[in-house]
């Protein structure tokens, strides 16, 4: 059914397809205008999903100067260009009207907008399974005229070339490489690397192949070397700020040669061996390997040069390798670029036997080629002052970069590669004949003329499957997708959004944050499937990364607390997870996914993960008030208190430590001020796991009276006090007015040196939420809380005291609003009665998750609490705890 809205207030006029689902709370925040918070990343819904070969899709819309595309981590990006009567149209700031949201699910979005005036396309993308996606388009002239309409659906990967590419009747086979990252090869996941694609479109007149997207000379696809690595240098680069820098190559360059010998350059298109990825990542590290240069690695030393195009930044440097003969890891602070100028307007040219290369001859450039897949680039050319260089035994497989030349002789930074690949470029029309194994841009064409009034849809489907499967079965599916109705998904959707109830929270904007973190925690849940027997989540669906797909931990299913109003049977189940591969002796392994039980050993010590499962479980019941989930995670959470209780605390004291791998047991597993510049967390005793220890007494306390167990409860009761009794006793600092880890060997705040250990990190709020602290403690820690030069800061509390020098916004765990943390403190306030507080500080981190939607419509990791700033990993299902500080907000 379309209905016409009439006006939208401060915006154009515009029709916009509503589908009916006025019965819904969320019915109210719709439509969504372009610049609102919502969420953006669809993938298939829980019973149509499967771990393995997982497409997910971002949506780009809001970058004025990009397509509006739907895009993958390493799948592909899918879009439509348009031509509407010989103008053309693709970047977002092109079209007449935004897209504006009539509906967004878990799996799809249906939306509108104008490529040019009075053409409405009314889309709708589902993300019907894990291996199949579907992007209707309804084309409507609401002109008075004939539109003559081509329109250009494509998919396009620009870092590396599609395979085995078939133009078929159904439409176009390829293949391309979803390679696994480092931490998924080390713990042995399950993977598929390589894939088959189908792309359709219904009724198009051609498909057509391209080399590139825009004009820029195309590019080989970085070589992969199966062999071990040699001379590995890793590290991070950081923008000024402390802010990783994400952005690639060729953006983002590194350039690497043995001081001496210049005549040899590695780059970041060079290959890394044992690890089928780029040099550069979009997390801000890099990985070069200098053992692809001739060395000596005892001896040599190695220049290295570095170089952020945007902002013409980068650092100069020489290394060496250690004594055993490797690299130490290089982190690096950009800085404006020192040295010769880079080389501009640079051109190639190309008859198949010879190639020149042009550019603007203002200083002396150096010439370097490589014959592609080699690694190596070798100098061809000295100091060339005329602006020409021609290769007279020029083939298809040369890549040239430039350099300017520094006084001594040496090569400054390089420019972009260039190559002598045939040019077809997407955006500019032009076609050569490319060989299929170098498209980059698939493409289909579909004209046709619309009287007004009329309209006409097409329809755009991806498919993928293991390469070894049949490809029959894409072509059956693909018949199928085409013209299969599209209203039994919508209508589970709607069914399913009446769960969410929006009259308990204030604001349109925090609606659409809360929608958008239910949207999201649903999203990245998968079904029962190899070792699970129930649905199980991973921290972050898409893009798909080892660390963040393996598995769940206790820490991330804090957000059960927010999911299990909505989903109560699937929080439920997440929680049995972990009581199915419970081991005998109440050990828990510190992460378990379909295919994953990672146990790491540690100094002959089992790593778990930080002891919030009782105190989940008993939440988990409040919501859901089912006793049996209740009886069986009663008796989980005693076993495991019981082991984790008997092995946290060496010299039983009372007051436990950290063990196993101590630093990811704790959670807090980077940049901590305290274990980066005092010490290991095993040697102290933890105000963080001994506050948790007496949440779990006190979580299985209430369980055993629910269960009718009152002498287990009282026996729970004494343990919690004792330990209350003693974190008071050593880890309450009267002169600070705080809490702090100490010293196990003689329970004082010294370590290395005098009070080292007083540093105000969240972890001293702990006490509030365990209810440790007596009502002067509370008054004291809210005290330090609401100082705006520690902790009370625009957008939540930071993991470490701004006063401190270890502090960085957008560090690590010693800056960041970590927003469960948050809600840690949150619920504390809120039970020493600072219900304004808590409100206040809800709302401080809704604010800056709802500003980062506008912006990205993304939910993170964590946020800077001084600016509107998110990183460094998104989809992220912890950030769905907003939704229970939302909730409870004004309830007791």
């Amino acid at each position: 059914m379309r209905s016409f809205f009439k006006a939208i207030p401060g915006f154009l006029v515009i029709s916009v397809l509503l589908q009916s689902c006025s019965d819904s709370q969320t019915s109210s925040v719709l439509p969504i205008l372009a610049n609102e918070p919502f969420y953006a990343t669809y993938a298939a819904a829980q019973e149509r999903s499967s771990f393995l070969l997982d497409e997910g899709y971002e949506w780009h819309f809001y970058e004025p100067k990009e397509p509006i595309e739907f895009t993958t981590d390493t799948g592909g990006d899918l879009g439509v260009a348009w031509n509407i009567d010989g103008k053309s149209i693709i970047l977002a700031e092109q079209m007449a009207i935004a897209p504006v949201i009539s509906e967004t699910y878990p799996d799809m979005v249906s939306y509108g907008y104008q490529p040019v005036e009075d053409l409405q396309v009314n889309a709708t993308f589902l993300v019907r399974t894990s291996r199949e996606a579907i992007l209707e388009l309804e084309v409507l002239n609401e002109s008075d005229e004939t539109k003559m309409v081509t329109l250009r659906p494509y998919i396009k990967d620009m870092e590396r070339p599609f395979g085995q590419v078939k133009v078929a009747e159904e439409g176009v086979y390829f293949t391309h490489q979803e390679y696994p990252d480092g931490w998924t090869k080390d713990h042995n996941l399950p993977h598929e690397d390589s894939v088959r694609n189908l792309l359709a479109i219904s009724d198009a007149d051609e498909y057509a192949l391209f080399t590139q997207w825009d004009d820029d000379s195309p590019s080989f696809p970085y070589p992969v070397i199966n062999e071990p690595e040699m001379l590995r240098l890793q590290g991070r680069t950081l923008l000024p700020g402390n802010i990783r820098n994400q952005h690639q190559a060729p953006k983002t360059r590194i350039q690497a040669y043995i001081k001496g010998k210049p005549a040899v350059l590695i780059t970041e298109n060079s290959a890394v061996p044992g690890l089928a990825s780029a040099v550069i990542n979009q997390d801000g590290y890099y990985r070069l390997d200098l053992g692809l240069l001739e060395n000596n690695r005892k001896t040599d030393t190695y220049a290295l040069n570095y170089y952020f195009e945007d902002q013409q930044l980068g650092y100069q440097t020489e290394l060496k390798a250690n004594a055993e003969g490797r690299m130490d890891r290089f982190d690096a602070l950009l800085s404006p670029v020192q040295g010769p100028t880079l080389p501009e307007n640079i051109s190639i040219h190309t008859d198949g036997k010879s190639s020149t290369i042009t550019w603007d001859a203002k200083t002396p450039v150096h010439v370097y080629k490589r014959i592609y897949p080699e690694s190596n680039y070798v100098r061809v050319a000295n100091s060339v002052t005329e602006g020409r260089w021609t290769d007279h035994s020029a083939s298809e497989n040369n890549g040239y970069i430039l350099t300017g030349v520094n006084a001594d002789g040496t090569p400054g930074m390089h420019s972009r590669e260039y190559t002598n690949l045939p040019k077809a470029s997407f955006l500019k029309g032009t076609a050569s004949s490319i060989q299929p194994e170098m498209a980059k841009v698939i493409a289909a064409q579909k004209s046709f003329a619309l009287k007004p009034g009329e309209s006409k849809t097409i329809r755009m489907v991806r498919f993928v499957q293991p390469e070894r499967d049949s490809p029959q079965e894409l072509a059956i599916s693909a018949k199928k997708a085409l013209s299969e109705s599209l209203d039994s998904y919508r209508k589970t959707n709607q069914d399913w959004v009446k769960r969410i109830d929006l009259s308990q929270i204030e604001g349109r904007e925090n609606q659409l944050l809360y929608l958008s973190a239910a949207n999201m925690m649903k999203q990245v849940f998968y079904p029962p499937e190899e070792n699970s027997s129930y649905n199980y989540y991973v921290f972050s669906r898409e893009p798909t990364w080892g660390w963040g797909h393996g598995g769940q931990v206790f820490h991330e299913s804090l957000t059960m607390m927010a999911y299990a109003p909505i989903e109560p049977k699937s929080a439920m189940e997440s929680q049995m997870v972990y009581a199915e591969r419970q081991y005998d002796n109440g050990y828990i392994n510190y992460r378990t996914g379909s295919y994953l039980n990672e146990i790491i050993e540690y100094n002959d010590t089992l790593t778990s993960s930080a002891p919030w499962y009782a105190w989940q479980n008993y939440e988990v019941y409040k919501i859901t008030q089912d006793k049996d989930f209740l009886k069986k995670m009663y008796s989980s959470s005693a076993r495991f208190y019981n082991f984790y209780n008997s092995t946290r605390d060496y010299d039983n004291d009372g007051l436990a430590e950290w063990r196993g791998h101590a630093v990811l047991e704790s959670v807090r597993d980077a940049a901590v001020a305290v274990w980066d510049e005092v010490g290991w967390p095993a040697n102290f005793d933890g105000v963080d796991v001994s506050s948790m220890l007496v949440m779990e007494a006190k979580a299985l306390e209430q369980m055993a009276l629910e269960l009718g167990l009152n002498d287990e409860a009282a026996k729970w009761k004494a343990d919690y006090e004792k330990r209350t009794e003693l974190i008071n006793q050593y880890m309450w600092d009267e002169e600070t007015g705080f809490y702090y880890n100490i010293d196990r060997k003689d329970n004082d705040f010294s370590f290395k040196k005098e009070n080292d250990l007083k540093r105000m990190e969240i972890i001293g709020f702990l006490p509030l939420w365990a209810g440790i602290a007596s009502k002067e403690q509370a008054e004291k820690l809210v005290e330090h809380l609401t100082n705006p030069n520690k902790f009370w800061r625009p957008y939540g509390v930071p993991s470490l005291s701004a006063d401190d020098s270890y502090y960085n916004d957008k560090g690590y765990w010693n800056g960041p609003v970590w927003v469960e943390w948050n809600y840690l403190i949150f619920h504390g306030l809120k039970q020493y009665g600072y219900d304004d507080l808590a409100k206040e500080l809800a709302l401080k981190n809704a604010a800056v998750m709802v500003d980062q939607l506008k912006q990205n419509h993304n939910l993170w990791e964590f946020y800077s609490p001084d600016e509107s700033w998110a990183g460094y990993h998104k989809t992220y299902i912890w950030a769905g705890i907003i939704n229970r500080m939302l909730l409870d907000i004004n309830n007791d």
